[in-house]
């Protein structure tokens, strides 16, 4: 079975390297619907995302800056950094270095969520 080495980065959780299916399906149960493709870094890797997910209020999860560092928007839901070969229009895995380069950008959550206490009186 073909696979895809990719990073997934859930809201409020470190980034991970996984090896997952090299099939649509598998990127499209990680982020949890249909697939939005972003590519923020170059044309050869790709940033998945809900396509929905905004509209659907899954929690913020990563910035995404534009070339001067400032924030323009933010992923929410799950997402998932995966190569992309333009030339045959598909994906691929990543390289060890891109795949290093995305855990350097999305280790850390940029937002951080607390679970209020159950027996709170608020």
């Amino acid at each position: 079975m073909n696979t895809w080495k990719v990073v997934v980065a859930k809201p409020g959780k470190k980034a991970e390297i996984r090896v997952i299916p090299a099939v649509y399906e598998s990127l499209k149960e990680l982020v949890g619907g249909p697939v939005e493709v972003t590519e923020p870094l170059s044309e050869d890797t790709a940033v998945l995302c809900n396509e929905e997910g905004k509209l659907m209020g899954l929690p913020m999860n990563r910035i995404i800056r534009g070339d001067n560092g400032n924030p323009v928007d933010v992923y929410c839901g799950t997402i998932v950094c995966i190569g992309s070969r333009p030339e045959n229009e598909e994906f691929d895995s990543l390289t060890d270095i891109e795949a290093a380069i995305y855990m350097m950008m999305y280790d850390d959550p940029d937002f951080m969520y607390r679970k209020e206490s159950e027996d709170s009186d608020d």
